[in-house]
């Protein structure tokens, strides 16, 4: 599967641009938007173009007029700031103002006058309503039924219903909508204790629209769709099954063709699979319904890769890097001493060499070498690595064999090295856990 949006991507400007400084009201920072663009990448743009509208504006203006902007991404790519009110900045005769524009709510009202809701629409509903009857734990779904506040007006959202008690509504997402209506919806429905979760009847393959990597960028990476085949499995199975996209951060092995040692990298894996509701994590404060954590993920993966730089004797930044990350999971100002430092990547590595079957950190021949380093120079690590190894179920007694064998046999029996047992790393248990269970 090709990957037509990738979050990581750098993100880049139009080459013509309605406002070219911007000023950061957090810090009043002056920007120059052509050379800040390239410093951000896709799934940065994407999140910040939904909090600015969360936020009603107010996080960058115009430096010629002091009027809030907003981000825009032109339809044959690429991102530039724009006048929030076209209308202020024509009043301040604003040296970036082009030409006046319709506004959302004319252009919406001139769009879809006369127009009926399209076929792919209604049946995109009609297989959400379906879904969710095919499962005990939706309420009965309803279909277009009217909300209503009296503080913030009313709302008829496409399909309505409970899941175990919490309120979820889904939007069927055919066509393109303004991203102000994305967010005033979102907070509708955040504000009623409600998930507001949108819907594609398809993956949208090259056409990524902007509201595409808006809604997968602000929803963790996930992309919900929902089709003909995921109703056969709801009702076949009486669970509801939704299609979900998403792009998860893995770990690849490669061997440096500097120094012949293996290290790891990052990847994008692409994955559009069928995933029981129940299977997610709904929170309706930040608006999100996710398979998996991509923070956890993105920081688990960042962080064998920076174990195994400091397995391999990496001389730059890469042990400031892994001190820093492992404070900042416990959470402790005292820095992290180097010995351990060391035997925390030995560890990893150790554990991650069995798993992608390559010696991680080193340029050894052999995946077991690796084990035994952890034996022979990191004593107090090496309980974490058999109990590990074996909680993985990727060390079967069968398969070991020479002093590894006799290594771990010492280690159910209490020995080591014909002594007691060093105590093992008192620290290490909890991101141990953190990370691979």
């Amino acid at each position: 599967m090709v990957i037509h949006f990738n979050p990581n991507d750098r993100a880049k400007s139009t080459n013509t641009l309605q406002v070219e400084f911007v000023r950061r009201a957090s810090d009043g920072e002056i920007i120059e938007v052509k050379k800040w663009m390239v410093t951000q990448t896709e799934e940065q743009i994407h999140c910040l173009r939904t909090k600015i509208r969360q936020e009603n504006g107010e996080i960058f203006s115009c430096l010629c007029c002091g009027h809030d902007v907003l981000l825009r991404k032109h339809e044959r790519g690429g991102h530039y700031f724009a006048h929030k009110e076209k209308s202020a900045a024509d009043k301040a005769e604003c040296i970036y103002q082009q030409n006046r524009i319709i506004s959302p709510e004319v252009q919406n009202r001139i769009r879809y006058h006369g127009q009926r809701e399209g076929t792919r629409h209604i049946q995109t509903k009609e297989f959400i309503a379906r879904i969710l009857r095919s499962d005990t734990a939706f309420s009965e779904p309803e279909i277009e039924k009217r909300w209503a506040t009296f503080a913030d007006g009313w709302r008829k959202p496409d399909v309505a219903s409970k899941w175990n008690g919490q309120r979820i509504v889904f939007e069927a997402q055919i066509s393109d909508i303004y991203p102000q209506i994305v967010v005033e919806r979102t907070d509708f429905y955040r504000k009623q204790g409600a998930l507001l979760m949108w819907i594609y009847h398809q993956l949208p393959e090259e056409n990524w629209r902007a509201q595409h990597a808006d809604n997968f960028c602000s929803n963790g990476l996930h992309l919900f769709v929902a089709d003909e085949e995921c109703v056969i499995i709801s009702e076949a199975k009486g669970r509801a099954y939704f299609k979900i996209y998403t792009q998860r951060p893995e770990i690849e092995p490669f061997k440096c063709i500097t120094d012949g040692k293996w290290k790891l990298k990052i990847v994008q894996k692409e994955c559009f699979e069928l995933v029981p509701f129940s299977s997610l994590s709904l929170n309706a404060e930040s608006q999100t319904a996710t398979y998996f954590d991509i923070r956890k993920e993105q920081f688990i993966t960042n962080h064998k890769v920076l174990c195994a730089e400091v397995q391999a004797g990496y001389l730059g930044d890469a042990y400031d890097l892994l001190g820093k990350s492992i404070q900042e999971f416990l959470v402790v100002k005292k820095s992290i001493d180097r010995k351990n430092l060391e035997g925390w990547a030995a560890l990893i590595c150790g554990i991650e060499s069995k798993k992608q079957e390559r010696p991680v950190g080193t340029k050894y021949t052999n995946v077991v070498e690796v084990l035994n380093l952890v034996h022979d120079h990191h004593p107090s690590f090496f309980p974490h690595l058999v109990r590990v190894l074996d909680r993985l179920k990727i060390d079967p007694h069968s398969q070991r064999s020479g002093k590894w064998k006799e290594r771990v046999n010492d280690f159910y029996e209490g020995k080591y090295k014909g002594g007691p047992l060093p105590q093992p790393h008192e620290k290490s248990k909890k991101l141990l856990e953190y990370i691979y269970f």
